[in-house]
């Protein structure tokens, strides 16, 4: 179901058979293709976790890391742990839901009277300046006329002089308009200009008029320090609200609006602050269940692992799961912060495992733990890269017989230099590497039953003679008698 559900994610269809096809070319390049669908590293590794779990020395040292040992407990407790995550998720979901909409109203009571305050503060402000549509053109234009008025004076006053003065343009049309009127009795056209030189003399003194004015200055007229302080402030305004009279006019909108929500939203605040306390009493209710749970989880752990430690050659060895509550915000785990503790030697007192364990017995441990937890892991295929190095004798046979219970639900691919294991192996595959022409190669080939009495001989050490292979075959006889007892 797992892994019908990742490749659904992916939209990958299958039926019983996954096909998995990695091409590789000589330019470095490669592609991946799932099922005949192209997919990359990422999408590959998705699937195939949840079909094969490989295991090398180095793999081991996840395990010492307290956040995958909380993870395996979590593994462990299969649907129930799994229900109660889900139900952790669903009510935190809920007091997102209710925070943000607190966000919306102002939140709680100290947050909304701040939020009304700055509020109230941008309100008084705009009001304060009282911007007016176009007034910062009109100010720009004022400014400039003040700061060249000399100029504008002069160049007024010669057209003015120009239009009506002695002499000027004025002048000079009345005394067309006079002489046209000599004759205008001879022709109404004449008549027709005549009208159009009055009107034009007309519209001349109107326009001197009309410039004398413009430069004319009201007292009530702002100075040029009062004009710029008065920008400034329409400057600031804009820096902060708006680039114009129309943008800082809609905020001051949705200011004022804003405060309103915030002045009569204090019954909803009150509610929704009372739902988030009931879903967070909710919340540590579950975090309590979980805790329960998983403790009840990492004590039969314990003794499962004490026992298949035992049987490791581990007699002596000593496992518990330590708990303690972390602070914790939220958090979509629980409240539980788990620490493997693990003692080989007698007398010795429980120590976090990153702190006391080798490499061998991690080895012995970790296999202990898949023997343990074999049955709440997706993967059909386990495969493990020399994790029995540093072991050897009886327990060396151990992990062999380990190894093969194992296979009973899983398929287990195991890379060993030990006698034991080979014996042990339903199939027996040598790797060799040879070199030819100065090139190395890399051989696989599967051993016959001959070969592999012959490996095992190689493997012990053994001289090739009739006592030697009696050995040999011995122990691959008393392998396949312990599976067959299985």
């Amino acid at each position: 179901d797992v892994l019908s559900d990742v490749l659904s994610e992916l939209d990958i269809d299958f039926d019983d058979e996954i096909i998995v096809k990695r091409t590789f070319s000589i330019d470095g390049k490669s592609s991946i293709k799932l099922n005949g669908e192209p997919v990359n590293a990422g999408m590959l590794r998705k699937v195939t976790s949840k079909l094969v779990d490989v295991h090398g020395q180095s793999d081991h040292f996840i395990l010492l890391k307290e956040s995958n040992q909380l993870a395996l407990l979590d593994q462990l407790g299969g649907s129930s742990v799994a229900d109660k995550l889900q139900s952790i998720r669903s009510v935190l979901a809920e007091i997102k839901r209710i925070d943000e909409q607190l966000s919306a109203i102002g939140g709680n009571d100290d947050e909304r009277a701040r939020n009304i305050d700055y509020l109230n503060y941008c309100i008084q402000e705009i009001e304060r300046v009282d911007f007016k549509e176009n007034e910062d053109e009109e100010l720009l234009t004022l400014k400039r006329r003040l700061q060249n008025s000399e100029k504008i004076a002069v160049s007024i006053n010669q057209t003015v002089e120009a239009l009506t003065g002695d002499g000027g343009a004025v002048d000079m049309l009345t005394s067309a308009e006079r002489s046209l009127s000599q004759v205008q009795r001879f022709d109404q056209a004449y008549v027709s200009i005549g009208e159009r030189l009055s009107a034009i003399i007309d519209e001349l003194g109107d326009l001197s008029a009309t410039l004398n004015k413009s430069f004319e200055f009201d007292e009530t007229d702002s100075s040029l320090d009062q004009i710029e302080a008065r920008l400034d402030a329409i400057s600031l305004l804009k820096s902060k609200y708006g680039p114009d009279y129309h943008a800082i006019t809609e905020k001051y909108a949705q200011f004022v609006d804003r405060r309103d929500l915030l002045l009569n939203s204090a019954e909803n605040a009150k509610k929704l602050l009372a739902e988030r306390a009931e879903q967070i009493e909710k919340l540590n209710g579950l975090y309590k269940l979980l805790s329960d749970l998983r403790k009840k989880i990492a004590k039969k752990l314990s003794e499962d692992l004490v026992d298949q430690l035992g049987r490791l050659a581990m007699k002596n060895a000593k496992f518990d799961v330590y708990f303690e509550t972390e602070e914790c915000s939220l958090s979509p785990n629980g409240f539980d912060k788990v620490s493997f503790m693990f003692s080989a030697n007698p007398g010795e007192p429980l120590k976090p495992l990153s702190k006391v364990i080798s490499g061998g017995e991690l080895s012995r441990l970790m296999l202990a733990i898949k023997t343990v937890t074999g049955e709440a892991n997706t993967a059909l295929t386990y495969i493990f890269d020399e994790v029995d190095a540093g072991i050897s004798g009886v327990t060396a046979q151990t992990v062999a017989e380990n190894f093969a219970k194992l296979s009973k639900s899983r398929q287990i691919i195991a890379i060993s230099h030990l006698p034991q294991m080979v014996a042990m192996s339903d199939n027996a595959i040598l790797i060799e590497k040879t070199e030819s022409d100065g090139k190395a190669f890399t051989n696989v080939r599967e051993l016959s039953e001959q070969e592999k009495i012959d490996e095992v001989l190689r493997l012990i050490g053994g001289f090739d003679s009739d006592y030697g292979r009696a050995h040999a075959k011995e122990m691959l006889d008393r392998a396949n008698a312990f599976k067959n007892s299985i």
